[in-house]
């Protein structure tokens, strides 16, 4: 639909000049001495890394990576390059002694092959166990499933991991007055696709929670983010077998214009008419399925 498609265009630099005073004003109202990201090496934390460095320069910049063992070796060597480019050192954490500890890697069934037969599993069992039978999606699955199924194990295992790294960011921002600044984006946040009480959810400033993800790849080349991190795939790199988030959804530059649709009130037949009911139907599902992560914690007025 060209004119949401229109509506999806963003003026980078002046994106970028938003961002960058809204970084700079808060660091100095909170009191902070700098500030701190958890990096990835994904397109969204290298982004706000990027915008950082232009807000308050390197010397106030923390680059904290937070890998464990299942963790791809590939992320930690673009976050290694992306530190590089910035002139920052990039410190690591890896969180794999505490989910150790905690007994997480113990927490899918023994025997369980990683890679693409656990995805395939995941698929297979939430579709008959969570009561959405004509669903393909994972993450619809994920959203709603039923009590001690794979799908809600393999989703404790991998949302504990963000939730962990949202401990190590807050325990070394505030031993050392730091500013934790997200990178979760308005995609994630639409169709729960973040982990709740996670890293990509808790933090002080979340910068880019107002662009949708498809925004981002603009934004990233007039900032001049290596070509290698621009154009990987939306790995969440922390369930063996779930590489590319965006598979999921379909395409990020559809999902974010059905996204837009809803949110702006388009009728559902128009928006059926030029997406296909299938991607639109999948969408609106996760919207609708993740409205309570965006709205707990429940309270009495």
């Amino acid at each position: 639909m060209e004119d949401i498609k229109e509506k999806l265009v963003i003026e980078p630099e002046q994106v970028c000049h938003q961002i960058t005073n809204l970084l700079s004003e808060k660091l100095e109202a909170l009191g902070k001495d700098g500030m701190l990201i958890g990096l990835s090496g994904g397109l969204d934390s290298a982004v706000v890394a990027y915008l950082a460095e232009r807000s308050v320069g390197a010397g106030k910049l923390t680059l904290l990576n937070m890998p464990d063992r299942d963790s791809k070796r590939k992320h930690r060597q673009h976050a290694e390059l992306i530190a590089k480019e910035l002139g920052q050192p990039l410190k690591v954490q890896s969180l794999t002694p505490a989910l150790r500890a905690a007994g997480v890697y113990r927490s899918l069934p023994i025997g369980l092959v990683p890679g693409e037969r656990l995805k395939r599993s995941l698929v297979e069992w939430g579709r008959k166990a969570s009561g959405l039978e004509a669903s393909e999606n994972l993450l619809a699955e994920r959203l709603h499933p039923k009590a001690d199924s794979l799908v809600a194990r393999g989703n404790a295992y991998a949302t504990f991991k963000h939730r962990m790294r949202m401990v190590f960011l807050y325990h070394h921002a505030q031993i050392h007055n730091l500013m934790v600044v997200g990178a979760a984006n308005k995609t994630e946040l639409l169709t729960g696709t973040f982990s709740q009480w996670g890293c990509d959810q808790c933090a002080d400033v979340m910068p880019i929670v107002h662009l949708y993800r498809s925004q981002l790849s603009p934004l990233a080349e007039y900032l001049g983010l290596p070509e290698v991190v621009r154009k990987k795939a939306a790995d969440p790199d922390v369930l063996p077998g779930v590489d590319d988030k965006g598979e999921l959804l379909g395409s990020f530059e559809l999902a974010d214009q059905i996204l837009w649709g809803l949110e702006h009130g388009i009728p559902e037949e128009r928006l059926i008419d030029s997406f296909g009911q299938e991607l639109f139907l999948r969408i609106k599902t996760l919207y609708e399925l993740s409205r309570p992560m965006r709205e707990v914690p429940y309270m009495l007025d």
